[in-house]
């Protein structure tokens, strides 16, 4: 049995990773995990549920984009993330390995792969697991392509650009660059371990309040059950 474990937590922006985290944290506090904190090569954004700027150290580490390329690879996953650059620190995640049993990493897809493939390569005592969060299941978003004449691709693209724009915390050009790339996140996330349809995003926000909304509660049930499993 491994008892060290990495939680790759993956899905197009907006679909409700951070309220989900949130909801598991408050109702569920023996599942102690601790947050494996990117660098990122954006500004940090404001959030609309609480008006506060995401804090460096905490959110992420916001650094200027030049210092992506000078990043030794030995000791760096460094990444295009749509259009910013994103990098984890391996030696700090070294470090939280050797203190903590649970880390949950949430990653793009792209750098989700990366993590995965450095840590069998590296640390193979280590278990690596994969979550993915989608807006629909396949089926669903099938269906709703065919009965709107569109292809799928067009229907995730107007379903993640209108949750995004419901979220109101990015501006005209990063909406349209998020909304743009999901449906390839969501192809990249069928290679994952666990699928997991939410609904509701974070432009749901009031549905992750407690007490959780019936869909809420059902994507942080189906989270706790996976993270409760022992390998």
């Amino acid at each position: 049995m491994k008892n060290k474990r990495v939680v790759i937590l993956s899905g197009p922006s907006c679909v409700g990773k951070g309220p989900l985290l949130a909801a598991v944290q408050r109702r569920h506090p023996h599942i102690a995990w601790v947050p494996l904190i990117l660098s990122t090569s954006r500004k940090p954004r404001l959030k609309k549920h609480n008006s506060q700027y995401e804090v460096h150290g905490r959110d992420y580490y916001f650094l200027p984009r030049g210092l992506f390329a000078t990043m030794n690879p030995q000791h760096f996953l460094v990444a295009d993330v749509r259009s910013v650059v994103q990098a984890i620190d391996l030696d700090l995640l070294m470090e939280m390995l050797s203190e903590h049993d649970l880390i949950l990493a949430e990653l793009h897809t792209t750098l989700g792969r990366m993590l995965k493939d450095w840590i069998e390569k590296n640390r193979p005592d280590v278990e690596v697991i994969r979550i993915f969060l989608t807006p629909m299941s396949d089926g669903e978003i099938r269906e709703k392509a065919q009965k709107e004449g569109k292809t799928c691709e067009e229907t995730v693209y107007e379903i993640m650009k209108a949750k995004l724009q419901r979220r109101g915390e990015d501006a005209p050009e990063k909406i349209e660059d998020r909304a743009s790339h999901a449906w390839g996140e969501i192809q990249a996330g069928k290679e994952y371990d666990h699928i997991l349809v939410n609904p509701v995003g974070e432009d749901a926000i009031n549905q992750w309040s407690d007490p959780l909304s019936p869909e809420a509660q059902r994507v942080m049930h189906e989270f706790v059950k996976i993270l409760s499993e022992k390998s």
